[in-house]
């Protein structure tokens, strides 16, 4: 039954909320990024975030970008359990403003930087009748209730988080030569979760109509509960004949030889029967053997009575209300290197590693079982309790080559150190990582004219997880990105900035076992997003 309820362990984590980038970064940053998903080498001013250390090529003087995406994404989970009333699951995530802020003041050698944008999550996840982990033991219990009459099940599930991690980016960049200059700064994270939901009405349908799932299991377990009585009493009513050494008789031979009536017989027989043992053995069963058969049945029906008051406890209406928050720095290095009059530049970038717990503030909860030691609840979120939410060291390598003077072509390559994370083994210790996320990023400008450019690009984004990691609750796949837009340099001062991006999928299927059936899970989604911005020069454009 505990299952029932594991929905919410990770269910708006930053793998299920992620746009572009790696297990738990989002690097589509920049408007500029959505027309060209290459911009590694950038010597403009989303440089804040991709290339800070090329922001000494900005002209002396003060540059601001400010741009916001809107992001949609479907996500479809099928499951093969044979049970289910709807084998699709679908979940809707809506990140409406997905905002990018940068500032740089340039001054001969120097620039000073600072950065805002969601660099984690970002949006808000819907799944209005649940998922898999979520109502597969509810239709596995119905489906082992159909000896005692029950044809199926029903229930009310739904969720709702969001989860955003904030990033305030502040540095320094150097021009050490006209071809070489560096970078250093970091970024404050503060992340933000929250959670709401309920799984409520649960019911079984039987032969005189719906019925609420914990009255039911309730009523089997009180039936268990007299049955243990029964067993127990027959077993007790044994004991006086036992103690008169008569232990080795059989039933058979204790009624020839006038210790029990026939009745008493019947009785005796018609139990063992009931627990299972042959109708033709339990009359040569001895009274010894009998009363431990007797004690053995209501030692099972007790502790059968218990896992299903157990499981109808967990079977009632619950609500969720929790918010997760935390914070952590990560220190950024790094350095950009031009030649040939800055048409070919290469820029490298390295964040280290953020330790980062997220702490639990829990306003209602889940309980997902019962502490043996005191019957007190064990609850999904214990209020107050810390969960590791740690970002990856993110390794970036870029170019940029003004290979023809209308146009420039940009590539990228990225890796995202995740089996370094501290969630990159599950509380059994099995890895959940085979090889860091990497991504291969190509994009294409063309200047139409001095003033309008047209560009588009493809991102390749490798996962590394294995099917240790894959859930409903969280999965990652390896995509295919397509970005497309323009820029439009409306003065020295002002340039404007539109772009889109679509996000396709490889679908994966993996398999899973519950209560001893085995099926199968495919994990599939889309992506696409519209962006615009506006850049701001006071001071002169690049050079």
């Amino acid at each position: 039954m505990r299952r029932i309820l594991l929905l919410l362990i990770g269910i708006v984590a930053a793998g299920n909320m992620i746009y572009a980038g790696g297990l738990v970064t989002n690097s589509n940053q920049s408007t500029a990024w959505t027309r060209m998903l290459a911009r590694d080498a950038s010597i403009g001013i989303d440089a804040v975030y991709y290339n800070p250390a090329a922001l000494v090529k900005l002209k002396d003087g003060f540059h601001i970008s400010i741009s916001s995406q809107t992001i949609v994404q479907k996500q479809t989970i099928i499951s093969s359990f044979p049970y289910l009333n709807n084998a699709t699951y679908e979940g809707d995530v809506f990140a409406p403003i997905f905002p990018s802020v940068y500032m740089a003041w340039k001054k001969g050698k120097i620039a000073v930087s600072l950065g805002f944008n969601p660099v984690g999550g970002g949006g808000g996840a819907t799944f209005d009748r649940g998922l898999p982990s979520m109502e597969v033991p509810i239709a596995g219990a119905a489906a082992g209730f159909a000896q005692m009459g029950v044809s199926g099940y029903s229930a009310d599930m739904q969720f709702e988080g969001t989860s955003v991690y904030w990033g305030l980016q502040l540095g320094v960049s150097y021009a050490i030569t006209d071809n070489i200059s560096v970078f250093a700064g970091a970024r404050y994270n503060m992340a933000k979760n929250t959670y709401k939901g309920h799984l409520k009405d649960i019911k079984f349908n039987t032969a005189n109509g719906s019925v609420r799932a914990d009255d039911f299991m309730n009523g089997v377990a009180n039936q268990a509960v007299q049955g243990a009585a029964t067993a127990q009493g027959a077993g007790d009513m044994m004991q006086p004949l036992i103690d008169n050494g008569l232990g080795g008789f059989t039933i058979n031979e204790a009624v020839s030889n006038g210790f029990l009536t026939a009745e008493q017989a019947a009785m005796m027989i018609g139990g063992l029967v009931q627990f299972g043992v042959p109708a033709g053995q339990a009359g040569n069963m001895s009274l010894g053997v009998s009363q431990q058969t007797f004690y053995g049945a209501a030692a099972q029906l007790t502790a059968q009575a218990g896992q299903l008051q157990a499981g109808a406890y967990l079977m009632q209406d619950q609500e969720a209300d929790v918010e997760q928050t935390g914070s952590g720095i990560t220190p950024i290095l790094g350095a950009n290197f031009s030649f040939m009059e800055d048409k070919l530049n290469f820029g490298v970038k390295y964040e280290f590693k953020t330790k980062m717990d997220l702490t639990n503030k829990t306003a209602k909860d889940f309980i997902t079982g019962i502490n043996p030691a005191d019957g007190s609840d064990i609850t999904m979120f214990p209020d107050g309790a810390t969960i590791n939410a740690d970002i990856p060291a993110f390794l970036s390598i870029g170019a940029r080559w003004q290979f023809i003077e209308p146009i420039t072509l940009q590539v990228g390559y990225h890796n995202y150190f995740d089996k370094g994370a501290g969630w990159a083994k599950d509380d059994n210790g099995n890895e959940l990582i085979d090889k860091n996320f990497t991504e291969y990023a190509l994009g294409l400008e063309w200047a139409v004219s001095p003033k309008f450019m047209l560009s588009g690009g493809y991102l390749l984004a490798n996962t590394g997880v294995n099917e240790n990691y894959q859930s409903d609750l969280s999965y990652s796949l390896t995509t295919n990105t397509f970005g497309y837009g323009f820029a439009w340099n409306i003065s020295k001062t002002f340039t404007l900035q539109a772009g889109g991006y679509y996000t396709v999928y490889t679908d994966q299927t993996v398999a899973k076992s519950n209560s001893g059936i085995n099926y199968n899970e495919t994990y599939d989604k889309y992506t696409y997003g519209l962006s615009l911005g506006l850049d701001i020069s006071l001071g002169g454009a690049k050079e």
